[in-house]
């Protein structure tokens, strides 16, 4: 079975479809989860020149919210008996999800994905295909439709 699993979370309702797998893994085999939250760079935001905005500052900001989040869902499993760290990375999604898998040690990496296929996917890229492609780990790719096992 699987140690240490990682679980890319962003906030969102399909984000958050992965974790009944991810806590069905851990509980199965003992396994501690890794919660990860990836923040874009500042110079990713689109802010009208005209207004002065301290970056920094809006990062702090964002951080704070993030670690808010992750705190909250690992009270929620450690309340289950689970062994939960968090932690957040600033950058490219997929990059800092295999950053993260190598420098924790992760054995699996389960995330959801939108299931884009096609034209979709080539246009606008994917987060969940640059992991699985570049993972030297298994991804447990999850739609937001499916039910958790057992």
């Amino acid at each position: 079975m699987y140690q240490h699993v990682l679980v890319p979370l962003d906030g969102s309702a399909t984000a958050e479809a992965a974790m009944p797998h991810a806590e069905a893994l851990a509980r199965q085999g003992g396994a501690r989860l890794t919660l990860l939250r990836v923040l874009p760079p500042p110079d990713s935001y689109v802010i009208p020149e005209a207004v002065f905005v301290d970056r920094e500052q809006v990062m702090r900001s964002l951080e704070a919210e993030a670690l808010g989040y992750l705190r909250a869902v690992r009270e929620r499993l450690e309340g289950g008996g689970l062994t939960v760290r968090t932690t957040t990375r600033v950058g490219d999604a997929a990059t800092a999800i295999l950053d993260t898998a190598r420098a924790v040690g992760a054995d699996l990496i389960v995330m959801a994905t939108h299931g884009r296929s096609g034209l979709g996917r080539w246009a606008l890229g994917s987060v969940a295909d640059r992991v699985v492609r570049a993972a030297g780990v298994p991804v447990l790719l999850v739609r937001p439709s499916e039910p958790p096992p057992g």
